[in-house]
């Protein structure tokens, strides 16, 4: 471990009081570097803490492994730094992605969310609606069916300052329960980005790249394949579907899209 990251089992043990004491004669590089280790850190096994502080060998012994994650970091902070201070520093590391549990929770198949969440405690629900996208939570919420959702959003409201082990525990939860079997599924994410690229990209580099890895990869190929959905699938739709969805489309969209569409679609759509 860098010196960096014995420090911070070093303040996770501590705990925020003794340990922000400490780190207020630290310089900002300093601080940076040691909040930084925190949010990265994860859940670290006891016998490497005794091994890196032995002088807290009683305690650690006690209290087990410590965890490092955001909120730890932003506890530390907040005993000698401003709100300020403290939210660009966490905002700075927060947009090099190294806590990631809450953004990956989010990118998460809605369905695997709520498969998971449905065995949860209605108040370990609210704390996570409150962290993972609001787009997502919007998605989930009704999943969980009415009467559910009426009582998410009344804990919800009545939330106050949670303590810092509260979100260790369900962050750590979180990670080997949800991500780690959702990395199982890691092929069918891929196959899902790459559907999204295939999607986007010019007519003749699609043709192209196709047909190369007919070659190479026909089976893989034909599995994002049957998931594309590009502006000549619209020909597979009878008019009465067809014209609502050209109802909903404004300005000069359609025209534009046509003009660029080949013949046999223009012809379906005229």
């Amino acid at each position: 471990m860098s010196g960096a990251q014995k420090s911070a089992i070093l303040f996770l043990c501590l705990g925020e009081e003794r340990g922000g004491a400490i780190m207020q004669q630290l310089d900002v590089d300093e601080i940076r570097q040691i909040t930084t280790a925190i949010s990265t850190m994860g859940e670290v096994d006891a016998g490497i803490v005794e091994e890196i502080i032995a002088e807290f060998d009683e305690k650690v012994n006690h209290s087990g492994s410590v965890v490092g994650s955001i909120d730890a970091a932003r506890g530390l902070l907040k005993e000698f730094l401003p709100e300020d201070r403290v939210a660009e520093i966490l905002q700075e590391i927060d947009g090099k992605k190294i806590d990631n549990v809450w953004k990956d929770l989010s990118d998460l198949d809605e369905k695997e969310l709520v498969a998971f969440l449905q065995k949860e405690h209605n108040q370990t629900i609210a704390v996570i609606l409150t962290r993972i996208r609001p787009d997502v939570a919007a998605k989930v919420l009704p999943l969980l069916g009415g009467e559910r959702a009426a009582d998410l959003i009344e804990r919800i409201m009545g939330m106050d300052k949670l303590p810092i082990d509260t979100i260790q525990n369900i962050e750590n939860t979180l990670r080997e329960d949800v991500l780690a079997k959702a990395g199982n599924s890691a092929e069918a994410r891929i196959e899902s980005q790459l559907v999204s690229i295939f999607n986007k990209l010019d007519e003749d580099m699609l043709v192209n790249l196709t047909r190369n890895l007919e070659e190479r990869q026909p089976d893989k190929l034909l599995s994002i394949k049957q998931k594309m959905f590009v502006f000549d699938d619209l020909v597979k739709f009878n008019e009465m579907m067809l014209g609502k969805i050209m109802r909903e489309v404004s300005g000069n969209t359609l025209p534009m899209a046509l003009r660029g569409a080949k013949k046999e679609v223009r012809e379906h759509f005229l």
